[in-house]
């Protein structure tokens, strides 16, 4: 055989492998839907928040002044500083050391625009009966340091006589500053803000706390940065009669968002615990507590009425895209986007726990929620791809306008609809909750819930897994709790349920019962049975082998099963505490034997009812 003749079948076997490998690789699998949907993209955002070495370390060495504060003989020691009636003006950039205390004074910062000035308190205890203790007014970046082993105080008066701007609104804070603003020391430098006029520490630009220990008793809010908010492993205590921490520039999109990365914060505010006007991103592991307690009211005026309770000059103009309302009082809350990288996480709140205007992305942490209102709420997406998530009160219990959960372990516990795609039409918190929640205008057909896996219960009053679209279930295992009456279903969607895997386990009263779709590819099986709560479950094939088995947690009328050891062709009987109800053989993708109550549906749109 010659060269030639080698080289052609070579050719030709090659070209045979690549065919089969294209057909292999591109060919449908039976496990797709008949039914195709198409995946949202939803990409969280990567701040990338930049820190200095300094900046991290709380390095000061070198001072131009020691500053030893005293109510009638302060002292000072270097240049850069007059002291004016106990009002200590900083006139050029450098670092200045700060100790002793004054009963009725403050510190005002007037260093030129391009300087940089670095407080270091050592003990200091500030009182101003008239304005801010702390004013900065001009300087590049102010860095308050909070000196090893150190305690320090800083409180304000109830009211301001003396301003710094002529229409007598700034200062508004203990601490405030029209710059970039840096709180950073170590973990034994504390620092005690005490706000009686409005808020507690405040920055007109961007704001960072690195490490250290901050306690925050506002009578508005407690720490709030206009471009941005920095917390990098400090630990944070705020009580607010606003908001708690939050960020504020609603004109430039880039700007206006918090970043957490570790840490230990715990908040009890009045209105929202920690709003970003755009992103709010937390990473490395936090432990953050939230409890909110404000009274919610449905409002679509977004004027900030807690300033204006505050102090009557005051006024914000009304902006209907900013996150700043009057009546919210939720714990985690952003304007675009809300991700949650990893921490263990606590909300009890009066509002939704956690809110997005925009997208909420989950990857992975410990989150507990409590609410009157919503567990995990966004307007367009969410998105949950790992994690603990414990919602164990609320009205709807995760609700956007598509949700698509890739795993974790998730159980929801709520008196309306457990998981809720919303959005066009739906009503479903008309009259029923104390705030309602709007929806960005979405197309009807990317009203979705996809499961592709986890671990998910859900025990609703309202519906469980309710869609104004359709769902697709392709993995996991899922247990969905049912009402046991009124008329709701435990699965309820306008479009199509298609099963094509994982495990599902349904039961509820069989008034609004509906089963998945007819396009499913994975076989689905309904019984009438009758129980309670605290029944054993158990599927057996026609050979007597246990197919799946579950426990109820509240009673019912209807359970459906999908798994992927049922098989066409076989019986299937359903035991209740090791008693026969019923048997099925399978010849359809849906087989169910149930014949009374309001609605038998396979693969049928919403039945009509009436919401609560």
């Amino acid at each position: 055989m010659n060269n030639n003749k080698v080289l052609k079948i070579f050719i030709s076997l090659l070209i045979i492998l690549i065919i089969i490998f294209i057909i292999l690789y591109f060919y449908p699998k039976s496990s797709k839907p008949n039914s195709e949907y198409t995946k949202i993209n939803t990409q969280s955002t990567n701040l990338n928040v930049e820190y200095s070495d300094k900046e991290l370390t709380g390095e000061w060495s070198d001072y131009i002044a020691k500053i030893t504060l005293d109510d009638t003989k302060t002292s000072i020691e270097g240049k850069g500083v007059t002291n004016n009636a106990n009002t200590i003006k900083i006139n050029s950039a450098g670092t200045y050391y700060i100790t002793g205390s004054m009963s009725d004074g403050n510190i005002l910062i007037e260093a030129g625009k391009n300087a940089e000035v670095q407080l270091v308190l050592d003990n200091v205890s500030i009182t101003s009966k008239s304005t801010a203790p702390i004013n900065c007014i001009t300087c590049s970046k102010l860095t308050i340091t909070l000196a090893e082993n150190s305690e320090n105080n800083i409180t304000d008066n109830e009211v301001y006589t003396t301003f710094t701007d002529t229409e007598k609104t700034e200062p508004d804070g203990a601490i405030f500053t029209k710059t970039d603003l840096v709180i950073n020391g170590n973990e034994t430098g504390k620092l005690n803000v005490n706000a009686n006029y409005l808020d507690g520490i405040v920055s007109k630009d961007g704001l960072k706390i690195i490490n250290g220990n901050i306690v925050v008793n506002s009578k508005d809010d407690g720490i709030r940065g206009k471009d941005y908010v920095d917390i990098n492993k400090a630990s944070i205590n705020v009580t607010s009669g606003g908001d708690g921490i939050k960020s504020t520039n609603n004109e430039d999109s880039e700007l206006g968002y918090i970043a957490i990365e570790g840490g230990n914060i715990t908040i009890n505010s009045e209105a929202d615990g920690i709003q970003a006007e755009t992103i709010l991103n937390i990473s490395s592991n936090p432990t953050i507590n939230i409890k909110t307690t404000g009274e919610i009211v449905s409002s679509n005026n977004n004027i900030n009425s807690n300033r204006n309770k505050f102090k009557g000059e005051y006024s914000m103009a009304t902006n209907t895209t900013s996150t700043t309302d009057s009546s919210s009082s939720k714990g985690l809350k952003a304007g675009k986007e809300i991700t949650i990288e990893d921490g263990n996480i606590e909300i009890t709140s009066t509002d939704d726990s956690i809110h997005s205007n925009g997208i909420i992305v989950i990857n992975n942490g410990n989150l507990k929620s409590s609410s009157e209102d919503d567990g995990i709420h966004a307007d367009t997406n969410i998105v949950i791809n790992n994690g603990n998530i414990d919602i164990s009160k609320s009205y709807e219990g995760i609700e956007s306008s598509y949700i698509e959960i890739n795993g974790g372990k998730i159980s929801v516990n709520s008196s309306d609809d457990g998981i809720n795609i919303s959005g066009g039409n739906d009503n479903s918190a008309i009259n029923g909750r104390q705030g309602q929640n709007s929806f960005n205008e979405v197309q009807s057909s990317n009203r979705k819930l996809v499961i592709n896996g986890g671990d998910i219960f859900v025990d609703a009053t309202g519906d469980g897994l309710d869609s104004n679209g359709s769902m697709y279930i392709n993995g996991g295992n899922i247990i969905v709790a049912g009402p046991s009456s009124t008329g709701n279903g435990a699965l309820d969607y306008d479009g199509e349920c298609v099963v094509t895997g994982g495990n599902l386990y349904v039961y509820g009263g069989n008034n609004m019962w509906k089963n998945p779709s007819n396009n499913s590819t994975q076989y689905i099986l309904t019984y009438q049975a009758s129980g309670n709560s605290g029944d054993e479950i158990s599927l057996k094939d026609s050979s007597g082998k246990e197919i799946t088995s579950f426990k109820t947690e509240k009673s019912y009328g209807v359970i459906t099963i999908s798994n992927e050891n049922i098989t066409k062709g076989d019986s299937y009987t359903l035991y209740v505490n090791g008693t026969s109800v019923g048997s099925l053989e399978v010849n359809n993708i849906v087989t169910s034997n149930v014949s009374s109550g309001g609605t038998n549906m396979n693969g049928g749109g919403k039945g009509m009812k009436q919401r609560p």
